[in-house]
């Protein structure tokens, strides 16, 4: 290679040297003496201009620092698109590929404490270990969405959440190691070589400027603010995919490997004893100490299926549009089950990942990071899997969509214990609307998964179709709406839903059939809410109907149903972190299994009438509900601090 370039370099100079002398003479012909001074000078600069980069790019050891280099870099954009193929992924890493270059110039300035071929044998090691660790990262992520990572060695419940083999072996992936053989190729037959012995004053250059480069490349996200990916190239993002096209592959496990240190050693000093008096506090007054009523036990030994509805708001339940119900299945069953109507998102940083944490944790989010994927490793001893595991209970999650989004997979499977879970990669992907796989055929894969478990069993899984923006196909819309309603957010969300209940009452046919409807008691509430939440100013100018759907008041529904039991209407006010405690209660479990772990309530047996969310625009926590006193309020205002403080120091998992 070095003798190729040298020769390619020595020919453009030649070439050059022949015509800047028909140029002199030219010059000398036509214009005579009078300028020759002139010319002469201006010919030496450009000379020393044009001659410049080809002395440098000449030189043995430029050559070499540029193919490594490169060779990284390229390998780096590679990996990501080999995770992702697709061509905004390529787009992406390739238009931060400047945010990868500060580690590959760390990597490539310890090449300078060795002398020539040693520092060639460094380079070809170097990129032989790089290719190996991007390929078990590649076969890492294609089964579990995440990478590997000293969270793994320090929280061995993050290990493998998906259970599946970690050897997934492709063709492509062989392109990671071109660079490596094609270097091995060239030292062997003498092509790639430097002079020099070790540089001890280039290494510290070196290393100073990838720090340097690093530093800048921070600031530059921080707060220029212009990055695609958020404010920070490095911080934690909606899923590790994105993390590492932010910030590199080398980057993104250098980061990993400070926080999950940092974390485990957190893990290891003793809680705060002001926080721990403030978090039994609470817990004490929380505890309303009522005797038991005809809802307790109700459903003991029943198989429980929770159903998280996307966008779901309770302002649709029971109500038409144009004279058509907009959620006729989901109607019936809130008139023969237990339909509570006064149920608020108390959704904090992560929309549908929190209400994941609520409805098995009852625990306040945390509002600062996304709990789910900055405390992925906390164990929740008291969470609703764990609860019915000691019963006996089978436990699943499964959810038709990537296994790295929002880290749902390992939240579910080491947070809350769930002893298997199923990704979109467990799933027939065939029939795509909108956000991801159809309600549809989701849920009737979902049935054939049940069909299959050993009862008693608890599983939960998400629809998608209701995400926003609500642009739902033609074909399956069946309300007919007025077409500036059809064209409009409402409109579409309104046919999201219409769309999702048919496909609700399918998924019960299903159980029906499978002999599982009448020994199972379904759970059925929305994530948080979803045309006001993120298009209530579209929708405002709307004057449709005497306007009887314009107010957002941040209820979803809760619709717990089993055959036989009694239809009642629960009016209690209260939110996602009331669920768990609710089914323990109507379940039988225990008290003491979630009674002082739990902040929720249970509404089927209760003397209060209020609850709290969080509104995230203004950072500010809100009662709903009736207060009976300043007490009342001031424990509720408390419960999003509380809930923190227990995420923030994994409490309930000290010994």
């Amino acid at each position: 290679m070095t003798v190729y370039y040298s020769k390619t370099i020595n020919n453009l100079k030649n070439q050059i040297v022949f015509l800047d002398k028909k140029l002199y003479n030219f010059h000398i012909n036509s214009i005579g003496d009078f300028n020759i001074m002139k010319l002469l000078k201006m010919k030496n600069i450009l000379k020393k201009i044009i001659f410049f980069p080809l002395n440098i790019l000449s030189n043995h050891n430029i050559q070499l620092m540029i193919f490594v280099i490169l060779a990284f870099l390229i390998k780096s954009i590679l990996f990501v698109v080999l995770l992702d193929p697709s061509f905004n992924s390529f787009i992406n890493s390739a238009s931060y590929s400047f945010v990868y270059l500060p580690f590959i110039v760390f990597i490539y300035s310890f090449g300078y404490i060795f002398s020539k071929n040693k520092r060639i044998i460094f380079y070809i090691i170097s990129s032989l270990i790089y290719s190996i660790l991007l390929l078990n990262d590649l076969w890492y992520f294609r089964v579990n969405g995440d990478f590997w990572g000293f969270k793994q060695i320090f929280f061995s419940g993050n290990f493998n959440p998906s259970q599946k083999s970690l050897i997934n072996f492709k063709l492509i992936d062989l392109t990671l190691f071109i660079d490596t053989i094609f270097m091995i190729l060239l030292f062997i037959f003498k092509k790639l070589y430097i002079s020099g012995k070790e540089d001890i004053k280039k290494f510290i250059i070196s290393l100073l400027t990838s720090i340097i480069m690093f530093i800048t490349c921070y600031m530059y996200f921080a707060f220029i603010e212009i990055s695609v990916f958020g404010n920070k190239s490095i911080c934690s993002q909606r899923s590790p995919l994105i993390s590492v096209q932010a910030s590199g592959p080398l980057t993104y496990h250098l980061v990993e490997s400070i926080t999950s240190a940092k974390e485990y050693l957190n893990s290891k000093l003793k809680v705060n004893s002001n926080d721990q008096q403030l978090i039994q506090k609470w817990f004490k007054e929380n505890n309303e100490n009522l005797p038991d009523n005809e809802f307790k036990s109700i459903a003991k030994g029943k198989n429980v299926i929770f159903l998280q509805i996307e966008s779901l708001e309770n302002f649709v339940i029971n109500q038409k549009t144009n004279n058509q119900e907009i959620t006729p299945f989901l109607n019936k069953l809130s008139r023969e089950g237990l339909y509570f109507n006064n149920i608020y998102e108390q959704n904090n940083g992560g929309h549908s990942i929190d209400c994941d944490f609520l409805v098995n944790t009852s625990i306040y989010p945390s509002g600062n990071r996304v709990s789910a994927i900055a405390y992925g490793e906390n164990i929740y001893p008291n969470s609703f899997p764990r609860i019915l595991s000691r019963y006996g209970y089978t436990t699943i999650t499964s959810r038709p969509e990537d296994p790295g989004d929002f880290d749902w997979m390992k939240l579910h499977k080491n947070c809350f214990g769930v002893s298997n879970v199923f990704s979109i990669l467990d799933y027939n992907n065939d029939e795509k609307i909108g956000y991801g796989l159809s309600d549809r055929s989701s849920l009737i894969q979902f049935s054939d998964k049940l069909k299959k478990l050993n009862p008693p069993f608890f599983a939960q899984t998400c629809t998608l179709t209701s995400h926003g923006p609500f642009n739902l196909d033609s074909k399956y819309r069946q309300l007919k709406l007025p077409i500036e309603i059809d064209t409009n957010y409402l409109g579409g969300y309104f046919e999201s839903l219409h769309y999702t209940d048919a496909q609700l009452e399918l998924f019960f046919k299903k159980l029906e059939a499978n002999n599982l409807l009448n020994n199972s008691i379904i759970v059925i509430y929305g994530d948080h809410t979803g045309v006001h939440k993120y298009y209530n100013d579209s929708i405002q100018n709307l004057n449709y109907e005497e306007n009887w759907w314009k107010d957002f008041d941040h209820k979803i529904p809760l619709i717990i149903y089993s055959p036989g039991i009694t239809p009642t209407v629960i009016k209690s006010s209260g939110g996602q972190t009331d669920i768990l405690p609710t089914l323990c209660y109507i379940l039988g479990v225990n008290d003491d299994l979630y009674r002082k772990t739990s902040m929720g309530r249970v509404l089927v047996n209760t003397n209060i009438d209020a609850t709290v969310i969080k509104d995230t625009a203004t950072n500010s926590n809100t009662i709903k509900g009736t207060l009976k006193n300043y007490k009342e309020e001031r424990h509720l205002l408390d419960a999003y601090t509380i809930g923190e403080k227990i995420i923030q120091a994994n409490y309930f998992s000290r010994p």
